[in-house]
């Protein structure tokens, strides 16, 4: 699946969803670092399907309390719907009565793809961040993709270079184009999902240099997380970043925000990835070398 195509899909599957429970062949609880996911499955899968479902969701679960420090509802409910053809065809997230996700599977879907997915991680990242106004969705969107990869890293759900030259690849999407305005007035496809993954990046980055690699975004979620933000609250942009921003001791995130919000100066991604030691070519892993400046930094990242 192309990039692009990987975020309309997202983005469709949004468009399109309805917040109304599916009709439910099946249903088990799924106990998960102290929290419950409540699994409910439409008709029409196999036993062998419900089986490889339940392994996928333990196994993007547990990716998510890796790199959270535990999962971000007590309780959450899963719905798996049923649609023609192979995969994992999208999903969404709700807020109400409180939050929990649908996701859309093909009724061919099988081990193999459930494997690749990425769209159950990024789905359950939205649990941890709190709901915000419809124009700064590029950081609700930003986070899970962000998020989502370096976690499936950290698992071993995927590889580094695999990440890096993923990154290498969308996020000029998120640059700043003819009659930008910045993050917080430009709500394009680019900028709300690649312009919301480079804000991740650069804080990622930022907090780390600050930390000498020690506090991260990952240790700021978890703060927030800690503090009480979650997907069933609705706050203010400015009360998340402070309040991840506190975890840490620092100020990082907020002083990115304002540098970014208002702002259409492009970020330049050829010195980020030099400092990095992130090398890419179309098509191929990233080449990573630790012996640029800031590899601590790359390798603390995606450990």
């Amino acid at each position: 699946m192309t990039l692009r195509r990987r975020h309309l899909l997202l983005a469709a599957s949004a468009a399109c969803a309805r917040a109304a429970p599916v009709r439910a062949q099946s249903e088990e609880k799924i106990e998960i670092a102290g929290s419950r996911i409540v699994l409910i499955t439409e008709p029409g899968f196999s036993a062998a399907q419900a089986a490889e479902f339940r392994a996928w969701v333990q196994q993007a679960a547990a990716a998510v309390v890796g790199y959270l420090g535990r999962f971000p509802r007590a309780r959450c409910e899963l719905q798996l719907q049923r649609v023609a053809g192979r995969g994992v065809r999208g999903g969404t997230t709700f807020p109400d009565p409180e939050p929990w996700i649908r996701v859309r599977l093909g009724e061919d879907t099988g081990a193999f793809e459930l494997r690749h997915d990425w769209v159950l991680v990024h789905e359950m990242i939205h649990l941890a961040v709190p709901r915000v106004p419809r124009v700064q969705n590029w950081l609700h969107e930003g986070m899970a993709t962000y998020v989502e990869g370096v976690a499936r890293v950290r698992a071993g759900l995927n590889t580094a270079p695999r990440l890096w030259a993923e990154l290498v690849r969308g996020l000029p999407q998120g640059q700043p184009q003819a009659g930008d305005k910045g993050l917080d007035h430009t709500p394009t496809w680019g900028r709300t999902y690649w312009g919301g993954t480079l804000f991740c990046l650069l804080a990622d980055v930022k907090l780390l240099e600050h930390s000498q690699t020690r506090l991260g975004l990952r240790e700021a979620l978890q703060g927030l997380l800690a503090a009480g933000g979650s997907y069933a609250e609705a706050w203010p942009v400015r009360r998340i970043l402070d309040t991840a921003d506190r975890a840490l001791g620092q100020h990082g995130l907020i002083d990115l925000y304002e540098a970014m919000k208002d702002s259409a100066e492009p970020v330049d991604l050829a010195a980020l990835w030099r400092r990095l030691g992130v090398a890419a070519e179309t098509g191929q892993p990233a080449r990573l070398d630790d012996t640029a400046p800031m590899a601590p930094v790359r390798r603390a990242i995606a450990a």
